[in-house]
């Protein structure tokens, strides 16, 4: 696992206010951008080249839900959606789509209010947890990560949680995943879509 630190990410609320008020990354292992955008309700013909900032305006704008966007990158072997108007890929049928013989890492946001980290393996939830209560642990190995926890500061206070929880937590899946954020990749347009209302059916080998 990669020795990442909170500080590491100390750049990310000063470098994207707007995203880090509330957002979700998920990181999937080995899968392409178009499927994992497929597999989170993405239909292949909206599929296009979408900035973040884009989708982020059109939120603040909207006096009513926005819409939903999901954008991916690829990162040495692993394909990082990022969600900044929603959070469909912390849904179990999602999760379980996406972790299909494979694995995933995501990290869920909103500012004061949620900072929830879930590893997940073919489509078995491993750990989960929020950072506010870090010592509150589920999933089938909630203990796994403890250790790296601990080094990104998750638990050096104990049900209190670390002073900058979200890049604790963004750190963390770093450990796990090896990838590495950085603004640049956040600041350029995207392959993305708006998700549909619906979900796909699942492919045979996400079932």
């Amino acid at each position: 696992m990669a020795a990442a630190l909170a500080a590491d990410y100390a750049w990310f609320e000063e470098s994207q206010p707007d995203l880090a008020e509330a957002f979700c990354l998920t990181y999937v292992r080995g899968l392409g951008k178009t499927e994992c955008l497929e597999r989170l309700g993405a239909a292949p013909k909206r599929l296009r080249m979408l900035p973040i900032a884009d989708a982020l305006e059109a939120g603040l704008c909207s006096e009513s839900r926005p819409p939903q966007t999901a954008h991916a990158l690829c990162v040495n072997g692993w394909t990082v959606i990022v969600e900044p108007t929603g959070c469909r890929a912390v849904r179990p049928d999602c999760y379980r789509a996406l972790s299909a013989e494979t694995e995933l890492v995501s990290v869920r946001v909103r500012m004061d209010a949620r900072y929830e980290f879930r590893w997940v393996s073919g489509g078995v939830l491993r750990t989960f947890f929020d950072a506010r209560t870090p010592t509150q642990r589920r999933g089938t190995r909630p203990d796994a990560l403890t250790a790296e926890m601990a080094s990104v500061g998750l638990l050096d206070d104990g049900d209190e949680g670390p002073d900058d929880p979200a890049a604790a937590v963004l750190a963390l899946a770093e450990r796990v995943t090896g990838v590495r954020i950085r603004p640049s990749h956040l600041s350029g347009p995207l392959l993305g879509a708006e998700l549909e209302t619906e979900l796909p059916a699942p492919a045979a080998s996400a079932r």
